[in-house]
């Protein structure tokens, strides 16, 4: 049971069943997100790619959500060391591992890698125990982290 007095806000998205395996799915703010199906998801599930139109799989938008919200925790945590993050400083690329289990796919690990461009004066020690830590703080690693191996690597230039 989770205690009311905890929770923060109440996040609501609806589902609506496309053609060719797409879910629309309304998000707050962002309004409708097609997700389907491609490569080989498709081809586990033993849809031919000649039937659907691909789209990024939900498996995709859980990787980005993660890879997105690890960025902005590290950015954040960033930000009071005078280092700046917008303007390509800090950029990430992920890779969400994804594997079979028992007929259905999971999403068994995510590998965030960071490039920053170290601003002059900034404490690159300050810089990666920010790295080090930034994943107890960011929200998404702590609701999927017990399920999913969640690594980084920050390289600085």
């Amino acid at each position: 049971m989770i205690d009311s007095s905890a929770v923060a806000e109440i996040s609501r998205v609806s589902v609506q069943a496309a053609p060719g395996r797409t879910k629309l799915v309304t998000v707050p703010l962002d309004g409708q997100v097609p997700m389907g199906m491609h490569g080989g998801v498709a081809e586990h599930y033993k849809v031919p790619l000649d039937t659907i139109e691909p789209h990024a799989t939900t498996l995709d938008y859980l990787v980005g959500a993660a890879a997105g919200c690890l960025t902005g925790t590290l950015s954040g945590m960033l930000a009071p060391l005078g280092q700046p993050t917008t303007g390509g400083a800090l950029t990430s690329d992920a890779e969400g591992t994804i594997v079979k289990d028992g007929g259905v796919l999971r999403i068994a690990a995510i590998h965030v890698r960071y490039r920053l461009r170290l601003a002059e004066g900034v404490d690159r020690a300050e810089v990666e125990r920010a790295h080090d830590r930034h994943t107890r703080h960011c929200p998404i690693a702590k609701t999927i982290g017990g399920c999913v191996e969640i690594t980084t690597a920050l390289e600085t230039v």
